[in-house]
């Protein structure tokens, strides 16, 4: 399944009297998911942006709202430390997502096997690395957090900002997804979710890339970064690049602008950062973006260099791919009528809580209510 969720910023917070309640109709729900179909699958469907977004709609939150991300993370923590499913989830908005390192070790060590701490925090640090490094898409992260099981599996559900849009991005990170390439990060995400498709976009994330990657890695180990991008500025000064990208994209009606775009140079490198990852000799991809002093500016340097100099082109196509029963925060499509949601979550409870129509029957509620929003996994 395919979409795009729109994602503009909202302003305000949610109402305590309307976060309440979306706590319990969400703990009726999960709680529900969790004894039918047990906690992969929870971890499966919230992978997936369009039944994350759908979720938060159908317990009364903007279908089009930026905040649908930082409020549902809320409300799940809420809901996961209620009851012991061996669900857990860490992080946030701002300081709380910069904090999941610490959070786990001090709050799940007690829990979970040290080489499992060591391993989410691997992947968070991956996976914020993914999403502002190897993808380029002039949104910051600001928001991360991290779900995950005591019987392995994770998720990472990140949200970047374009303050010159007033637009947002969320990025789902499955595990199976970025576990199955510990060395070149290929297409690790279930999904991105967002409100348009940028023209360009620099994506070493998407398997075309893959030979750009691995050129990267042989100019960086064997210390020629610094020869080649003087040979990539005179290029472009000489206006050489900016002809051969007209030739070589000529049927995407792309402008001079556009190029502009590709063209990106970064006005200073970190060259002491440089002269570390040649020391360092990294052997692939992920070791060079997990180096401190690495960023987006490096990397697309080191990108640029390996496609104008030895002809290893990267992606620059966008990788980016709703329900209401109570009403919405804003009063979209109508305001939200506490009545009727206070009855909504007295249904659900006598219904699937106290099981008054057996556990077939209660099955076969939950897959008419996820027919519309669960992924094809």
């Amino acid at each position: 399944m395919a979409g795009i969720a729109y994602l503009p910023l909202h302003g305000g917070k949610t109402p305590k009297w309307l976060f309440q309640r979306m706590v319990k109709l969400s703990s009726i729900i999960i709680d529900a998911i969790i004894d039918l179909y047990g906690r992969d699958e929870l971890i499966e469907r919230l992978s997936h942006p369009i039944y994350f977004q759908s979720f938060g709609c159908l317990v009364g939150y903007d279908w089009h709202s930026s905040g649908v991300t930082t409020v549902m993370t809320g409300v799940l923590q809420q809901v996961l430390e209620k009851k012991d499913y061996g669900v857990y989830i860490v992080g946030g908005k701002g300081r709380r997502g910069r904090q999941v390192p610490d959070d786990l070790i001090n709050r799940y060590s007690d829990i979970l096997p040290s080489k499992r701490i060591d391993d989410l925090i691997k992947y968070s640090r991956l996976s914020a690395k993914v999403d502002t490094v190897l993808l380029q898409d002039n949104y910051s992260i600001y928001h991360h957090a991290i779900m995950f099981t005591d019987g392995g599996r994770w998720l990472i559900v990140q949200q970047g900002m374009n303050p010159d849009l007033k637009l947002a991005r969320r990025y789902h990170i499955l595990d199976r997804l970025l576990e199955r390439d510990t060395e070149y990060v290929t297409e690790p995400h279930k999904g991105i979710s967002g409100s348009r498709r940028e023209k360009i976009v620099l994506d070493l994330t998407d398997r075309r890339s893959f030979e750009n990657k691995k050129v990267m890695i042989d100019i960086v180990r064997e210390h020629r970064l610094r020869r080649d991008w003087e040979k990539l500025v005179k290029l472009l000064k000489k206006d050489t690049l900016y002809r051969w990208i007209e030739r070589e994209y000529s049927e995407a009606n792309i402008t001079r602008e556009d190029i502009g775009n590709i063209l990106v140079m970064p006005r200073d490198l970190n060259w002491k950062a440089v002269r570390k990852i040649y020391d360092v000799q990294p052997r692939n991809i992920n070791e060079l973006i997990m180096l401190r002093g690495v960023g987006a500016k490096t990397i697309r340097a080191i990108s640029l260099v390996a496609q104008f100099i030895y002809g290893a082109e990267p992606s620059y196509r966008d990788p980016i791919r709703y329900t209401f029963t109570v009403g919405g925060k804003d009063g979209v499509p109508m305001p939200v009528d506490r009545k009727v949601y206070d009855e909504l979550i007295d249904f659900y409870k006598s219904v699937i809580e106290h099981g008054e129509i057996g556990r077939e029957k209660k099955k076969e509620l939950i897959n008419k209510l996820s027919s519309l929003y669960r992924p094809n996994i």
